[in-house]
């Protein structure tokens, strides 16, 4: 997306109603929380763990 199609869509969320502003946060929020990966997997997290037992 170029900056000037951003800025159009920024401008753009002005129009939207309260209630669908909340829409698109929730699903802003919801593709952030998914397209974070793991630190470590759950193989590196037992290996780290048997280190301090």
């Amino acid at each position: 997306m170029t900056q000037t199609q951003f800025e159009l869509l920024k401008h753009q969320l002005t129009l939207l109603t309260p209630q669908q502003l909340r829409t698109l946060q929730g699903e802003i929020h919801h593709n952030l929380d998914t397209d974070q990966s793991k630190l470590v997997t759950d193989e590196e997290l037992q290996l780290i763990s048997s280190l301090f037992s």
